[in-house]
């Protein structure tokens, strides 16, 4: 090839490369409705529901914080507070923390932070199985201004959920045993906030919990408009989950361009198995494993 032909292609190219644009969720750049950034409670609260370093407006019923926006406006998380409910002292959908002391505190993590460190901000979701059966979606989406291509988010265990699956608590949450999960489900949501393609995560399973931040895949999810949260857990009662429903996660990362093809899993000449490392279900083959959408797992 001359280098006239060589630079052509690379000029015809350029455009392409230059077109894609991946964006991380950057909770540093989160407001509410009206544009007002987000800030965190210096004391309010105490025992499981301490609101120290959480969004100071998370019970606050204004019509202005039934979202919260990030990266000017691309991502918007679904807000429910208090009055708009069970009324009272509620909320469900999403908040923020920077909540670093792993205690049985609701809008903690067991990391003590976001991914970047100690007392850096995350979210905290809280799915209401009684909000998402009355108004027919999940409490927990996420919209974005456009459709894009979701690449991966991360997921922790919440502190409290932690405390009650592992030692039960005062609201008859029972300990789990090998037999037991809890499932994050995540869905894509198209325009009409219809959900379509889901994968599952598992917090805890096989008497294995999630302890720390672990990169979830989304690609499988395909092209969406955002995504929904659901959990479900094997610990019910007369009045639904004992369970506490809530979960952390950060730095959720979409695409405007879709992803190179991922090859296919190999048809083994032996078995093949379903297994779960890290909460995520992988096909082992032979010595290798693959994600659910084939991509091979180093």
């Amino acid at each position: 090839m001359t280098m006239k032909r060589y630079l052509f292609l690379i000029i015809t190219l350029f455009p392409l490369l230059i077109s894609a644009e991946v964006i991380t969720m950057d909770l540093t750049t989160a407001t509410d409705l009206l544009a007002n950034p987000v800030t965190y409670s210096a004391s309010y609260g105490d025992g499981y529901y301490d609101c120290t370093d959480v969004w100071d407006s998370t019970y606050n019923d204004s019509g202005f914080c039934q979202f919260i926006y990030t990266n000017d406006a691309r991502f918007m998380l679904s807000h429910m507070p208090s009055m708009m409910s069970y009324g009272g002292m509620s909320w469900e959908g999403f908040t923020l923390s920077k909540v670093s002391q792993d205690t049985a505190n609701v809008f903690g993590c067991v990391a003590n932070g976001g991914l970047a460190g100690v007392a850096t901000p995350y979210v905290i979701g809280y799915f209401s199985e009684w909000v998402t059966e009355s108004q027919g979606f999940s409490s927990n989406i996420i919209l974005f201004d456009q459709e894009y291509y979701p690449e991966y988010v991360y997921i922790c265990q919440n502190s409290n959920t932690m405390e009650a699956i592992a030692n039960g608590n005062v609201f008859n949450a029972r300990p789990f045993t090998e037999n037991d999960t809890l499932a994050l489900i995540i869905s894509a949501l198209n325009g009409s906030l219809e959900e379509t393609q889901s994968l599952t995560y598992y917090l805890a399973v096989d008497g294995e919990m999630n302890r720390g931040w672990v990169k979830v895949p989304l690609a499988a999810l395909g092209k969406t408009s955002g995504l929904s949260f659901r959990m479900t857990t094997t610990d019910t009662g007369d009045f639904g989950s004992n369970t506490p429903l809530y979960f952390a996660l950060d730095a959720l990362t979409i695409n405007t361009a879709q992803p190179t093809a991922l090859p296919n899993i190999p048809t083994p000449s032996t078995s093949y198995q379903k297994i779960i490392v890290d909460g995520q279900i992988l096909i082992l083959c032979g010595e290798d494993k693959y994600t659910v959408v084939g991509q091979i797992v180093h």
